[in-house]
């Protein structure tokens, strides 16, 4: 790795290291309530019952709404959407995180026929290093960067492809050490809850993570087109 591209690497730690630290303390405090507080019990055995009915139906609105919806409201209320693609990227915003939540669940239920259910340190090391890994590296990152990438160019896929030009590893390693930063702790935690109870955790942490990539993938567009001008 380069010197120019580990320097991305050490803003991307300095930039989100607090988002992350408040994310992380989030899932843990989840995370404690299930294991520790019998009395929530219920309403955890609701949510989970709810995933269960419904499956991918559930993992693909719940996403939606949560990693999309939102992101959507607070970029608009804070302008950061142009006037003439406030609809687009809405619509953007819903298909691309629905389908992430089916591409997760299908990850979540691959995983546990693989390595089973159990949350010992073996099996979560082993889901953790398949999700964090390949997954990851391979498939989540690169998407998320080719389609905020074409978001951020007004959905144009040749004013994209001039964005990434010579700026894609920069960017790629800017979003993938801002992901391991938040989700490598996250998916641990994630992994030690029943099946039934990982999308709605995942919802949660990826409500926020979506606002990170958001605002770093249009930093990085902005910071782009102003270089090449």
């Amino acid at each position: 790795m380069s010197a120019s591209i580990f320097s991305v690497c050490r803003e991307a730690f300095r930039r989100n290291r607090f988002p992350a630290l408040v994310l992380q303390s989030a899932a843990g405090i989840i995370l404690l309530l299930y294991f520790l507080v019998p009395a929530t019990r219920p309403a955890f055995e609701g949510i989970g019952a709810l995933r269960n009915r419904h499956g991918y139906l559930f993992s693909a609105i719940s996403t939606m709404i949560f990693g999309g919806l939102v992101s959507w409201v607070v970029l608009w209320n804070r302008g950061r959407i142009p006037k003439g693609q406030v609809w687009a990227q809405f619509v953007f915003f819903l298909v691309f995180w629905a389908v992430q939540g089916l591409m997760v669940d299908t990850l979540y239920r691959l995983q546990g026929a693989w390595f089973g259910q159990d949350n010992d340190p073996v099996t979560l090391f082993k889901k953790v290093l398949l999700d964090q890994g390949p997954y990851n590296i391979l498939y989540a990152t690169p998407v998320s960067l080719c389609f905020y990438a074409w978001k951020d160019a007004g959905f144009s896929v040749s004013r994209a492809r001039e964005s990434l030009r010579g700026r894609f590893a920069h960017r790629y390693w800017t979003i993938m050490v801002s992901a391991w930063i938040v989700w490598i702790p996250a998916v641990t935690m994630i992994y030690s809850l029943p099946a039934e109870l990982q999308i709605p955790l995942f919802n949660l942490v990826v409500c926020f993570f979506t606002l990170v990539l958001a605002f770093v993938s249009r930093v990085e567009t902005e910071e782009g087109m102003t270089s090449d001008e």
